[in-house]
């Protein structure tokens, strides 16, 4: 072994490592194994930026536009509809029609977008003909992944197989190379599902689903159970929220309510915004948890101190304040208090932060810190030398008691809380509730009879019989004591809510990808954002209408949305949601039969240039996805959103790694070391190593890297048991794409994850078995193919 191969090597283990622990992303990774290979001059400065000009790349990005083209301009959505008047109500029909006509469009269009188009077509033929999705959404799911097998643009990894075989010097693969192998995989695929594979799938129907047909005037995939969510209150006369904006009511961040209208002397207001003003007498129409309101009825809240006399009281609770500056270089300076983690470093509460003339009171947490900034500081007197100690701070000391009074204002109330016993607060921690964040106050402390909790950390939890002692404004008990005197009206007279022609309903879920997982609909600021509310949150077979802004989503939410038709209709081109409701779902305006014959003629046009040898796949596409915009099918701005850039960089960036296996001699090494082992069993030997190997590694590495790594290691192997290296790079990129074993190998497993109500153990069950049958099918062809 050479120090070029090592120094290769090395690069590659510690990208494999990246890659399966998720430290960065896949995108980032492949950037910095472009950046090591360059630097190190494993690869000239062309051959490491050459990856960038690479068909295969162009191709990709290319097809990522073709495929959005299709889309926009309806072609999906007509297939759909001819799906749903020809699945009949037989399963096996079902599933068969299915997955052959999500893997035909996948052959052309990325299967990811194909999975999402389908999603609520099969969902409606779920619907209608009373049968489970877990039932229909899989097979749907790896129909897409299926179909990508049969073309060589049906997934980036048969375009990266083919790039590096012409790369290595041998002849690549053209258009439909892949078709007499992919398409038997797709149909015996199909067959498996529909007659065996289907009894390994879960039966049990969501609840709520066949049910959910009719709510709120339209129709939704699932039961929101709206009517048991609804409730409404009066404001009582001299009421202290009479003149206060709705969202500074704390009826949302507080309650857990959302106020879809208002009635104010017998008329109604149905679109309200956070800047309506309340009166006395308005009457809100809610929806939430009643028995939440009742519990908060039963708080009891008291004032404490105000002003300066909260520091005497805090002092007898050994409280005590300080002021410091953060230091120039510090880890903290540039942070926000909450990426800090302050409160857990140093065991204190900021109070303030001064920086030059302006002082910040309010919401510290999302507050940039930065070098200089003076900050006052709430902490135990037996933790003061986690903040003086400490190398991220200057100039500490302890605030004299002349300067309360710039600390403490008159406008600040200490308020003791007392929760009752049987309150939904109880199991929660300080985080979750974000009790302190709803009333812009900071919790001091918990009282218990065990022994109290003071400044208690974010992973603190409520326990029965809890006191809160809270520091804030007093404009926060006012706000408190406005809430208690709400009066619960009685709810037999509410109705559903209907939509009407200014106003409707719409039922979406996360798109692959989205970047609102894992992030609250407060962090979104979501009815800002969008222009709707979110009504209920439907997850695992349960519908949630409570205190939703503090909700984290997940893959697999189903959210029901109400406000201005215009809003609704505009969620049709987000990247983050996808539309659930198959009827809001076809009725895009934009969609014409025009531009669907157009589109389909350009995607025509491009797969039938190729076929004449007139020009390179590359070419033909860049030129398909110009017209595409050319001819509006699709805008620039929409062109460029569709184009998977993490896919591009990523195989841009390996393309170099390949190149240094190759000229440096370490994928010889590698492939002398399988060759050797698979050499007592033959080439069938060699070949299904490789396809398992390939196969198995899918399942923690992007399989465009994958495909590029394997595809080097594979032909040295090739060659050295005298074999084509065609038949070896097919392989690879056949198990490559057959990514059946987990919900997270695909992002197309992902999205059908929650819609279907899947565990991960049933992708192994069902993923393995047709894993199987696609490898038993597709390894004979490939030897057939190539002799």
């Amino acid at each position: 072994m050479t120090v070029e191969i090592a120094a290769v090597l090395l690069i590659l283990v510690v990208a494999l490592v990246l890659f399966v622990t998720e430290k960065l992303r896949m995108d980032v990774v492949a950037l910095l194994v472009l950046s090591a290979l360059a630097l190190s001059g494993l690869v000239s400065v062309k051959g490491a930026l050459e990856g960038f000009s690479n068909p295969a790349v162009v191709t990709v990005w290319s097809m990522f536009i073709l495929s959005a083209g299709l889309s926009a301009t309806g072609v999906a959505d007509i297939i759909g509809a001819q799906v749903l008047k020809i699945a009949g109500k037989s399963e096996p029909r079902i599933i068969i029609v299915i997955m052959i006509t999500t893997g035909v469009m996948s052959a052309f269009m990325n299967n990811i977008g194909v999975a999402a188009l389908m999603l609520p077509v099969v969902m409606d033929i779920a619907r209608r003909t009373e049968t489970s999705p877990s039932r229909l959404l899989m097979p749907m799911a790896y129909g897409s992944l299926l179909g990508g097998l049969t073309t060589s643009v049906g997934t980036p990894p048969n375009l990266v197989a083919s790039q590096a075989l012409e790369q290595a010097g041998h002849e690549g693969f053209d258009l439909f190379t892949f078709t007499p192998i992919g398409l038997p995989a797709l149909i015996l695929g199909a067959l498996f599902v529909a007659f065996i594979g289907r009894h390994i799938l879960p039966k049990k129907m969501p609840e709520g689903f066949l049910s959910s047909q009719k709510e709120a005037g339209e129709e939704f995939q699932f039961s929101h159970d709206l009517d048991n969510h609804r409730f409404r209150l009066r404001l009582s006369d001299e009421s202290p929220l009479h003149g206060q904006e709705l969202v500074q009511s704390g009826l949302g961040p507080i309650l857990g309510l959302h106020v879809s209208s208002v009635e104010r002397n017998g008329q109604n207001y149905p679109d309200i915004g956070g800047d309506f003003v309340l009166q006395s007498g308005d009457i809100l129409d809610v929806q939430g948890h009643v028995d939440d309101f009742r519990e908060f009825l039963q708080w009891q809240t008291s004032e404490m101190a105000s002003g300066p006399e909260i520091a005497e009281l805090l002092s007898i609770k050994h409280l005590i304040l300080l002021s410091a500056t953060v230091r120039t270089g510090a880890e903290i300076d540039g942070l926000t208090v909450a990426e800090s983690d302050f409160t857990r470093r140093f065991q204190g509460h900021i109070i303030t932060i001064r920086r030059g003339d302006k002082i910040t009171r309010t919401d510290p947490a999302e507050f940039k810190l930065q070098a200089g900034d003076a900050i006052q500081i709430e902490i135990k007197q037996e933790n003061l030398s986690a903040v003086t100690d400490s190398p991220e701070f200057s100039e500490v000391q302890i605030i004299s008691e002349e300067s309360l009074s710039q600390i403490y204002r008159d406008t600040d109330s200490l308020l003791e809380l007392d929760i009752p016993a049987e309150s939904h607060l109880v199991g929660l921690t300080v985080e979750e509730s974000s009790i302190g964040d709803s009333l812009k106050m900071r919790i001091i402390a918990i009282g218990r009879k065990t022994g109290s909790v003071y400044l208690p950390e974010a992973g603190e939890t409520f326990q029965p019989g809890d006191k809160l002692l809270v520091h804030g404004g007093r404009s926060a008990f006012q706000i408190m004591k406005g809430l208690q005197s709400l009066e619960l009206i009685k709810m037999e007279s509410l109705q559903s809510p209907t939509p009407t022609p200014e106003t409707g309903f719409i039922e979406v879920t996360l798109a692959p990808g989205s970047s609102m997982v894992r992030k609250s609909l407060r962090e979104l600021d979501f009815r800002v954002r969008y222009g709707l509310q979110v009504l209920s949150i439907w997850r695992k077979g349960k519908s949630y209408g409570s205190y939703l802004r503090n909700f984290r989503l997940q893959f697999g939410d189903a959210m029901l949305l109400s406000g201005p038709r215009d809003k609704l209709e505009a969620l049709a081109g987000s990247k983050d949601l996808l539309i659930l409701s198959s009827a809001a779902y076809h009725s895009r305006e934009d969609i014409s039969p025009l531009r669907a014959t157009v589109s389909a003629l350009i995607m025509a046009a491009v797969v039938g240039t190729v076929l004449a040898g007139l020009f390179p796949i590359a070419i033909a596409a860049i030129a398909g996805a110009t017209l595409m915009i050319v001819t509006r099918c699709l805008k620039i701005e929409e062109a460029y959103e569709a184009i998977e850039w993490k896919s591009v960089f990523l195989i841009a960036c390996m393309i170099p790694l390949g190149t240094a296996m190759s000229e440096t001699g370490a994928a010889a090494w590698l492939a002398e070391g399988v060759a050797a082992a698979a050499r007592p069993f033959g080439a069938w030997g060699l070949i299904t190593a490789i396809y398992l190997l390939t196969a198995l590694a899918t399942t923690i590495v992007p399989t465009a890297a994958l495909v590029l790594i394997m595809a080097h290691i594979g032909m040295d192997a090739a060659a050295a048991m005298d074999m084509p290296p065609q038949m070896i790079v097919m392989a690879v990129a056949m198990a490559a794409s057959a990514s059946f074993t987990s919900p997270i190998s695909h992002p197309a497993n992902v999205l059908v994850m929650g819609p279907g109500g899947y565990r991960f153990v049933d992708y192994v069950k069902m993923g393995l078995l047709l894993a199987l049958v696609v490898m038993v099918t597709v390894l004979p062809m490939i030897a057939w193919r190539y002799g």
